[in-house]
């Protein structure tokens, strides 16, 4: 006897788990795709794909109509089987047969309505859930003679609608969770309403380019814009990369190595509006910055807004999110979509794809224009955290924690640098009479702040400097570098990076640390403060400057506890997750609450801040 194929033993539930667990998100992507392909298909080139309003019994339902090959009686028969395709080749790296389907039966159990016309004969047939029968089928209607059928002639009831029937085209019906269900208004979910423009949106977020010669039109109710309530208007839909050359800038740069190439892209608002340049150029949509995995024409894993601006700093952009769009191509064969298309997996494995599994080739990769955009768009700030930065890395450089990509050479390598009678001095002299200050300015007090968390404008020893061309050596390029840390005194920014009553958070990839400027500890330390120094200098400038020590020795309180926690790699016992758990925003903000451990230095250099803003201001009135 020979082997004996494989088959489905209760066929039936088979399918209804099927559907009932495929997402729904990608509803849009499965019907519009579909569209698409037989669009690409239309003799004599130049495909349409049209996205409007049917009535149904007085209700609106969802359509997609499309030019290309139709279908006859046999075909949509066939073509409304599972895992059944027309004019496709079905394989796992192709068409899989199975998502609009799923897809849409998923959202819309009453029904999807097919219509085909095929050499001037329209046929239709409806699919949905049998409540009676308790599966999904092909509904069958019955006619006047009393016969039934499941695929029938609608060739009459078309042309009496005023459609043509001169050349092929397939129409394609969401009927929703009930007759009265409003699939235009609530396309994923009967009672739920997304914005008007939410179809050619999905699509234009989800599709990098188009098929050659398929044109996209979608019905002005459905757009953004004028018309809201108007239809049998249409507004034109083209992808992201047919309009590149109208922003100000963009840049696709590969890695033969990693096969992996990145496209940097430009998108600012516009000079007059509140809208990004890309949304000037495609009204019907709204488009925002976005970061996303780029296959096969299509993207995977999109963020945008804030769930853009807060991954942005481990793809090597602290600031600027809101202005620069990241997607990251992958060559055909690097990746695999998973059952429903709405992630990308790894062929080798079938593991998950995201976008930040690729952040390290987006910040290596990233070219100087990028990197000045960046630049422009951090906040402008006159605190100086070099000093505070520098302490920081004193205090890392004593675990001797090598990088990861140097952790075989040995930390015993690393070289310190020394202090020396010979060389120039790091800051010049300034003659100024002091002479009108009551008492004495201690001097000594930055010296004494540089200990704990502030470092110093000019250090009386001198460096020996290293010759022109001189390098570090790689054992102390392998030593882990202290993290950037940036000091957020903007609401938006605070909220872009989801830290809004945390201290701070932490980005292991690309070694960055954002504080919460107004974290209460800050208002905590700041009112002693303010008790305490009291009658000093300036009320305004006490006031500043206070602030400004309180933030600072907030920010030194959260570096070492990153650095405590990346010291923990040396340690077998800790593993990554709980390396993640030590650096969360709510152990930094544990950390940054235990301010009072900090007040005295933060004094020492509020009041030397305060009194050097007086001597500033007499250098500028001398």
């Amino acid at each position: 006897m020979g082997s004996e194929p494989l088959t489905i033993y209760d066929v039936k539930f088979t399918i209804r788990r099927m559907i009932q667990q495929a997402p729904k998100s990608t509803l849009v992507r499965e019907f519009f795709k579909n569209a698409e392909e037989n669009a690409a298909l239309t003799p004599g080139g130049q495909g349409k794909i049209r996205i409007y309003p049917v009535t149904v019994d007085g209700v609106r339902k969802l359509a997609f109509w499309n030019t290309g090959i139709g279908m006859d009686e046999v075909e949509l028969r066939t073509a409304t089987e599972i895992s059944a395709s027309i004019n496709k080749r079905m394989g796992l790296d192709g068409n899989f047969g199975i998502g609009a389907k799923v897809s849409g039966l998923a959202v819309s159990p009453a029904g999807i309505r097919y219509r085909s016309c095929k050499n001037g004969t329209v046929n239709e047939v409806t699919i949905g859930y049998d409540e009676t029968e308790g599966e999904y089928v092909r509904f069958a209607v019955q006619f006047d003679d009393g016969k039934t059928d499941t695929v029938f002639d609608v060739t009459e009831v078309v042309e009496s609608e005023g459609h043509s029937t001169d050349s092929d085209w397939t129409e394609v019906v969401l009927l929703g969770e009930s007759d009265g269900h409003d699939t235009v208004d609530q396309p994923l979910k009967e009672g739920d309403s997304l914005e008007r423009s939410y179809i050619p949106s999905e699509i234009f977020r989800r599709f990098s380019r188009f098929a050659p010669d398929v044109e996209l039109d979608v019905d002005t109710a459905m757009t953004k814009g004028g018309g809201k309530d108007e239809t049998g208007r249409n507004r034109s839909v083209k992808p992201l990369e047919a309009i590149l050359d109208d922003l100000p800038r963009h840049e696709i740069i590969s890695d033969d190595e990693s096969r992996v190439s990145v496209r940097y892209i430009h998108d600012p608002k516009h000079a007059t509006s509140s809208h990004t340049e890309s949304a000037r150029k495609i009204p019907a949509v709204a488009s925002t910055t976005f970061c996303a995995l780029v296959h096969k024409g299509e993207r995977y894993d999109y963020k945008t807004k804030k769930a853009w601006s807060s991954a942005a700093p481990n793809f090597g952009i602290p600031f600027g999110s809101k202005v620069l769009t990241i997607e990251i191509h992958l060559s055909d064969d690097m990746a695999s979509p998973n059952q429903y298309r709405d992630g990308l997996t790894d062929p080798n494995d079938r593991s998950p794809l995201v976008a930040q599994d690729f952040d390290d080739s987006v910040r290596e990769l990233m070219p100087d224009w990028v990197k000045a955009i960046i630049q422009a768009e951090s906040p402008k700030s006159g605190e100086n955290l070099d000093d505070l930065q520098s302490e920081l890395q004193k205090l890392l450089d004593e675990f001797k924690v090598p990088t990861p990509a140097y952790r075989e050479i040995s930390a015993n390598d690393s070289v310190r640098s020394d202090t020396s009678d010979q060389g120039e001095d790091s800051s010049e002299p300034v003659d100024v009479d002091f002479s009108q200050f009551p008492g004495d300015i201690d001097f000594t007090l930055r010296e004494q702040v540089d200990e704990a968390i502030t470092g110093q404008r000019a250090n009386p020893n001198k460096v020996r400097r290293a010759p022109q061309g001189a390098k570090a050596s790689k054992a102390l390029q392998a030593l882990e570098r202290v993290p950037k840390i940036h000091i957020l005194d903007d609401p938006t920014d605070i909220d872009d990076k989801s830290i809004k009553g945390k201290a701070a958070c932490y980005y292991k990839d690309s070694q960055e640390i954002f504080v919460n400027g107004f974290y209460p500890a800050v208002d905590r330390m700041a009112t002693e403060l303010e008790a305490e120094l009291a009658g000093e200098g300036d009320a305004e400038v006490r006031r500043t400057a206070i602030i400004m020590a309180s933030r600072r020795s907030m920010a030194f309180r959260v570096g070492k506890a990153v650095c405590y926690a990346i010291s923990k790699r040396l340690v077998d016992e800790w593993n990554a997750d709980d390396l993640d758990k030590a650096t969360s925003p709510e152990a930094l903000s544990l950390m940054a609450d235990d301010y009072r451990q900090g007040i005295s230095e933060a004094k020492r250099h509020a009041k030397q801040q305060i009194k050097l803003e007086d001597v500033e201001k007499l250098i500028a009135s001398s």
